[in-house]
């Protein structure tokens, strides 16, 4: 049995523990058996049920033993103690001394005996037969723990279904209590892959997940950056800990059985079907019934296939399955029919990955195919093995240039640009001159390059191609490509544009290319302001990722250029499509390596006035951009962090990212440079903003509106209001109806009331962002309507409309802004008498009751109860609830 966690290590099991400690204490009933599988944390629930119940009730404890379920009476062993039964083959003399023995553990307490019995299932009948007449007779109260339900016996099943025991299933842990569990072991923030990595191999069982966090840190698979747990690899193996579960498992079984298991953990799965033909029909059940195997759903059908659950129980039966075991089930797959097919259904990848771990020959050929798929996987540390082993010099540069995606990857740019160093010149073929001329792009963009970079090697890749013949039209198209990105790099949008389009046109049958076309020429349109067009384009790039579809392996690029695009026109809709398609569509390593989806979760949550939690998940995603940040995501959200850090008081990790950005080497694409530029110019002295950063701010949206960079633009115009810079009217209107009528309405608020002093204007307007979902800008609107409000005298109003602010704190967290300062948001904060006088009023109680709870004067209550009335934006008790409700204070 895994060992238990302890109370400390308790994670989503609050409802649970409540429900079993009624079920105990309940007069009618006789206790609650809580079932589960091995480590899913029955035992940490059970100590914190006894924890909760000290001195309430007289806990005895059975520990259950395997060993001992054929001996009568075999687990009693503690509770007779000295006093053994005259006679063990008489139940009533058993009964007897039973009940003396409890009688005596509990002496004189007033308490009931609580029996924990532990490992139930392996509890003899006669011991389950004596507790079930005990609890029956009400003499004792049960808890009972057991696996999964029916593997008790027989007299402890039917108490629960008379009704004497509740019966509780503890179901696995989900994601997000996964991400609680993590963050209590690492004592720190971790990454949105860390926990997902976590969750799939556990699959929610905490002992597992626990133990496969010791070993993640251990093995440097997992490692702390700046308080964030970031997963850098996948580890080697599952660990010894984890091992140690699976081996007396894989021992217990025949070699028919162990046959089964080890043939299915080498294969990943197996359709159920192929499985009955290929693997002896004893040895399956067997470890079906040992529940090692297991059915699972694949394509939509139950039972389809059989696989190992949780993921890394598989992990640790492949890490026991010694090198010449392995190579004989490699051998007897190759050597059958139904074994060639199962091997072609798990995939390239593995088979040849596989086959080079056991030192079989590969043709060289295909060790860079394997790689490219390994790359297009985003599996770089295979991919890079495999791209080692190749030798014969005709394969060389093509090895070379996947060795180089590999270490890019990775994050290992100075590696990956010295592997390249000469493989464009040296490609024999378009695919591999094609992966070698955007790798280097890649690396000249990472290191500041910018458009210059990309022209150069634009211009490189068309006179190399000219030199492939046959293949020169083709290999050329993706350097004309490049050229339009570099041309949308430097803002002239209008050739990239017209580049594009020829591209398009010159090329009526779909290919990679043109499909990449589309994407860039989508990026170039959504910036300039072509938002319907752009959605288009970009939604079918998306489309294209799908397994087998043209784009599947550019799946990481499509995906964060789609969701950037969503963010620049603040699509919350469809950034929320995007992400739950991600989840369902992303190959697995992207769930666990990589940032920018997270990151740019966090930055669309800031957009939208979601503060604590994007600042949440971008302190998570810019540790993992910092290590690797093939998008160039990295300047976006470092600027958006360090203005959002400095909007809830965070100065010093703002003044960190703001340092963070000053060294970076690239700064994105321009909307997103122009953007940044803003946010860190802003957050430099945050909420006191000085005239220069002003100016900076104002410059970044001059530029914006000279490239017709119309999202861009509105993002710094709201920047500029929220810095109470004066701008006048008109420069709002001309920018709305630049926009287009979906995206103008925000605009043309801010264009209303930029200057004005009117509260019912502002305060109309705050109303009509909190609609829009500008939570920020609404509450910036209705601080400013306060302040006009104090400013004339009108303390109650000026209350009313600073509690309106303060009930949008969940989900802005504390921010500060000019308007929404320390001084204006201490007017509706509640002292500690205040409060106290608060809650007894709203439950009812006269000022005279509360006088005399708190040992004041009725007088001294009426004036604290004026006060609060003020503050919290009300006219009498009639609306304390709902006051101290709106205000989130507990009554």
């Amino acid at each position: 049995m895994a060992p238990h966690h302890g109370v400390a290590g308790l994670v989503g099991r609050t409802s649970n523990t409540r429900a079993i400690i009624d079920s105990i204490l309940d007069p009618a009933a006789g206790g609650a058996m809580v079932c589960g599988a091995p480590g899913v944390g029955k035992s940490a629930v059970a100590d914190a049920v006894l924890l909760h119940l000290q001195g309430r009730v007289v806990p005895v404890t059975i520990y259950a033993d395997a060993s001992l379920k054929e001996v009568p009476y075999g687990a009693l062993g503690p509770v007779f103690r000295e006093h053994l039964p005259a006679h063990l083959d008489s139940p009533l003399s058993v009964l007897r001394t039973i009940r003396s023995a409890l009688r005596s553990l509990a002496a004189d307490a007033p308490f009931p005996v609580l029996v924990v019995l532990r490992d139930a299932h392996h509890l003899d009948q006669d011991s389950s037969h004596l507790f079930g007449q005990l609890a029956l007779a009400r003499e004792i109260r049960l808890l009972v723990l057991s696996t999964d339900a029916g593997t008790q016996p027989e007299a402890l099943n039917a108490l629960c279904r008379d009704g004497l025991l509740t019966r509780f299933e503890l179901a696995p842990l989900i994601r997000d209590q996964i991400g609680e569990l993590c963050r209590q072991d690492l004592g720190g923030l971790p990454s949105s892959g860390c926990i997902t990595f976590v969750s799939d191999w556990s699959r929610g069982n905490p002992y597992l997940a626990k133990a496969l966090i010791a070993h993640l840190r251990t093995s440097g698979a997992l490692i702390e950056q700046n308080g964030v747990w970031l997963m850098v690899c996948a580890p080697d193996s599952a660990g010894d800990v984890l091992a140690s579960q699976v081996k007396p498992i894989l021992m217990g079984c025949s070699p028919a059985g162990r046959r089964a298991v080890e043939v299915v953990a080498m294969l990943g799965c197996i359709p159920t079907a192929a499985a009955r033909l290929l693997l002896d029909a004893v040895g399956l059940e067997e470890a079906l019934q040992a529940r090692i195997l297991s059915y699972s759903r694949h394509h939509g059908q139950d039972r389809s296939c059989l696989t190992i659950e949780p993921k890394v129980y598989g992990e640790a039966v492949r890490d026991l399955v010694p090198p010449g075991r392995r190579a004989e089930i490699l051998a007897w797959l190759r050597e059958s029919p139904g074994g060639r097919e199962l091997l072609h259904d798990a995939g390239v990848i593995n088979r040849v990955a596989w086959e080079l771990s056991l030192g079989y020959p590969i043709a060289d050929g295909e060790l860079v195919a394997t790689a490219r798929l390994a790359n297009d996987g985003y599996s770089p540390r295979l991919a890079r093995q495999l791209a080692a082993a190749v030798t014969s010099p005709d394969f060389t540069t093509a090895a070379r240039v996947e060795a180089a995606r590999s270490l890019l990857d990775a994050g290992d740019t100075d590696a990956a640009a010295a592997e390249i160093r000469g493989t464009m010149d040296a490609a024999a073929d378009p695919q591999t001159l094609s992966s070698a001329a955007l790798t280097e792009a890649r690396i000249a963009l990472q290191r500041g390059r910018g458009p210059e970079g990309l022209m150069e090697i634009s211009d490189r890749w068309t006179v190399i191609a000219q030199g492939l013949q046959q293949h020169a039209k083709q290999a050329s198209q993706g350097a004309t490509i490049l050229h339009c990105a570099a041309l949308s790099l430097a803002g002239d949008y209008a050739a990239a544009i017209d580049g594009l389009q020829r591209v398009l046109g010159d090329t009526p049958v779909p290919s990679r290319d043109t499909l990449v076309a589309q994407l860039v020429l989508g990026e170039a349109l959504g910036a300039t302001g072509c938002t319907a067009a752009a959605n288009d384009l970009t939604q079918r790039a998306v489309a294209e990722t799908a397994p087998g579809r043209m784009l599947a392996g550019h799946y990481r690029t499509v995906i964060a250029r789609r969701a950037a695009l969503l963010v620049q026109t603040r699509d919350e809709t469809g950034f929320i499509g995007l992400v739950r398609w991600h989840e369902q569509h992303a190959p697995r390593p992207l769930h666990y390596f990589g940032g920018e989806m997270t990151s740019l979760e966090g930055v669309m949550d800031v957009r939208c006035g979601r503060i604590t939690r994007g600042c949440a998940l971008m302190t998570a995603g810019i540790e993992e951009l910092q290590r690797s940040d093939p998008e160039l995501l990295l300047p976006l959200v470092l600027g958006a962090a360090a203005f959002a850090n400095q909007l809830v008081g965070n100065h010093e990790r703002a003044t960190a990212y703001v340092a963070d950005y000053r060294r970076l080497q690239h700064r994105g694409t321009l909307p997103q440079r122009l953007v940044s530029d803003a946010y860190i110019a802003a957050a430099q002295s945050w909420p006191e903003v000085s005239p220069d950063n002003s100016l900076a701010v104002l410059a970044q949206a001059d530029t914006a509106r000279a490239f017709s960079l119309v999202h861009a633009e509105a993002e710094v115009l709201e920047l500029l209001f929220l810095m109470k810079y004066p701008l006048p009217a008109e420069r709002f209107n001309d920018l709305a109806g630049r926009l287009g009528a979906a995206h103008a309405d925000v605009v043309h608020l801010m264009a209303e009331v930029s200057v004005s002093h009117d509260p019912a204007l502002l305060m109309a307007a705050g109303a009509r962002a909190i609609d829009a979902r500008r939570q920020l800008l609404g509450a910036e609107c209705l601080a400013r309507a306060a302040a006009v409000y104090g400013a004339h005298g009108e303390a109650r109003a000026q209350r009313a409309v600073l509690q309106q602010v303060r009930e949008l704190r969940p989900t802005l967290g504390g921010i500060r802004t000019g308007a929404i300062s320390d001084a204006a948001m201490e007017q509706v904060v509640l002292t500690q008498r205040e409060l106290e006088i608060a809650r007894l009023a709203a439950r009812g109680a006269s000022s005279s009751q509360i006088a005399t709870s708190l040992t004041v004067s009725r007088r001294t209550v009426e004036g604290h109860l004026y006060r609060i009335y003020l503050k919290l934006g009300i006219s009498g008790r009639e609306e304390l609830s709902r006051g101290l409700s709106a205000a989130g204070v507990p009554e």
